[in-house]
């Protein structure tokens, strides 16, 4: 691991996001924010995507999944428009 937390996090973070897995999710949130993301499914994952699309340390193939699944039920991605679709 790092010295630098701010690397650390989003190394965190990105890990999570990339992972899709729920619960890894939730958990990464509450620990960094100490609050409970939605339980709404459908608001959830419309979270878990934007969140992608807008990392730009992710890897483009898994923001365009993610803008994918975003225009498919109707929500706007948070990219600068240089994910593609």
């Amino acid at each position: 691991m790092t010295n630098d937390p701010i690397a650390a996090f989003v190394a965190e973070r990105d890990a999570a996001l990339l992972s899709m897995d729920e619960q890894q999710i939730r958990a990464c949130f509450r620990k960094h924010s100490h609050k409970e993301m939605p339980t709404d499914s459908t608001f959830f994952w419309t979270i878990v995507h934007k969140a992608r699309t807008a990392a730009k340390s992710l890897p483009m193939d898994a923001r365009s999944e993610s803008k994918r699944w975003l225009v498919a039920h109707g929500s706007e991605p948070m990219d600068d428009g240089e994910v593609p679709v």
